[in-house]
């Protein structure tokens, strides 16, 4: 056995092992070679940042690592941990993290943010073991979305720019890593953005992604609430793109938020923890 970074290691290998890994997980996943390098580019991979244990030159298990600079931190996140099957029991994952934390902890790296199925409690004592810690308990719901009545006085157009500092002040709950400002900054070109205004009043907003018909970020002003703006935003979303629709982790604790999804017929799909490991 052989663990060294993934730099130099061909999509296709790392695709392969990726579709094995995960071929019997909770929810299965399998994944086309455009759907990796979507994953890749969304999720800030850095193969040289990534780690994984090769057994007589082929790879049987990985962690693939994001990264990026936030508030001045670095900043990685784990966008996948991956054992094939006939490899497993042997403590990889332990191995792994053996290896690739004190290379990232030398490169100056501040935290280290992963998200694990909360059924998955063998993953979740592996990672406890490893020094993570759980910061939150997300939710992730699928739905068939029937909207009622929609706001007639709003005006549905493109949200042009990103201006962060003003539309966060909209926010009830911060996105976690996948749905944050600075992947969807890298998102900008694929992902559809429609902004309500009312007398060019911006109140509200959604970012969605057409390829897995995934909402990432919906927002409402909060003088604008209880007025259906999200609801008039999604109608135009289901309009284009049909009413099955999924949002990744929204954050357990926020009531409303998840009141909302809810009220609007998505469903839970499971449930997962946001674990953070930090460096002194």
């Amino acid at each position: 056995m052989e663990i060294k970074t993934l730099k130099g290691t061909g999509e296709k290998e790392i695709l392969k092992v990726f579709n094995e890994s995960f071929s019997d997980y909770f929810i299965p996943l399998q994944l086309t070679e455009e759907q990796l390098n979507s994953k890749i580019l969304a999720d800030k991979i850095k193969l040289d940042l990534s780690v994984g244990v090769f057994e007589n030159g082929n790879l049987v298990a990985f962690i693939l690592h994001g990264y990026d600079k936030i508030n001045s931190e670095k900043i990685i996140y784990n966008g996948g941990t991956g054992v094939i099957p006939k490899n497993r029991g042997s403590g990889l994952t332990k191995q792994m993290h053996r290896f690739i934390l004190p290379v990232l902890k030398e490169k100056g790296i501040n935290k280290l943010y992963l998200e694990v199925i909360a059924e998955n409690i063998q993953a979740i004592k592996s990672y406890k073991k490893s020094g993570y810690k759980v910061e939150r308990e997300l939710v992730c719901y699928k739905g068939e979305i029937r909207i009622s009545k929609i706001n007639n006085n709003l005006e549905i157009k493109e949200l042009q720019n990103y201006n962060w500092n003003s539309i966060q002040s909209f926010w009830d709950i911060s996105p976690t890593w996948q749905n944050s400002k600075n992947i969807l900054n890298e998102l900008r070109k694929t992902n559809i953005s429609l902004a309500a205004y009312i007398e060019n009043q911006l109140t509200g907003y959604v970012i969605f992604n057409p390829k897995n018909k995934r909402i990432q970020q919906i927002a409402i002003n909060k003088n604008y609430r209880k007025q259906k703006v999200a609801s008039t935003l999604l109608s135009k979303l289901i309009e284009d793109y049909g009413n099955t629709l999924w949002v990744i982790n929204v954050d357990k604790s926020s009531k409303s938020v998840n009141a909302f999804f809810q009220k609007l017929g998505f469903e839970k799909n499971l449930e997962q923890l946001e674990m953070k490991l930090k460096f002194n």
